[in-house]
């Protein structure tokens, strides 16, 4: 089974390409983070988002803006100025968008009345390397 589920912020506005027989395709960059503290490291994912769906959420994946995603992994061979590089995609399957877009200068939380939306959790997870 290849399912892989990951929640993100989009590292730029999704882009809608056509194929030559017209079929549109949705790509998006995101940040996927692994490790803590000095051995954080960053890798970055396409998402791909085929047909009439993908351009229906187009104007909704905006950079900032955080999404739970579900979709197949793939790792696709491609050649680059004579090297042999490696892109690593997610072909989506499901998608959960999960408030606005963070703006420059924005805080992390959302904007709102300064009210709990859910359960307040006092388990303080800081110490847990993962």
């Amino acid at each position: 089974m290849n399912i892989l589920t990951f929640t993100t912020r989009f590292g730029q506005d999704a882009q809608v390409r056509h194929t030559a027989a017209g079929n549109a395709v949705t790509t998006v960059r995101c940040p996927v983070e692994s490790g803590y503290g000095s051995n954080k490291h960053t890798s970055w994912v396409t998402v791909v988002i085929f047909a009439e769906r993908g351009e229906k959420l187009a104007p909704h994946i905006l950079k900032g803006g955080k999404a739970t995603i579900t979709g197949e992994l793939k790792i696709r061979e491609f050649e680059s100025n004579g090297a042999k590089r490696l892109a690593v995609e997610v072909l989506m399957r499901d998608i959960e968008l999960q408030g606005e877009p963070r703006q420059a200068g924005q805080s992390h939380e959302p904007a709102g009345t300064g009210q709990q939306s859910g359960p307040v959790d006092d388990f303080d997870d800081s110490s847990i390397p993962f």
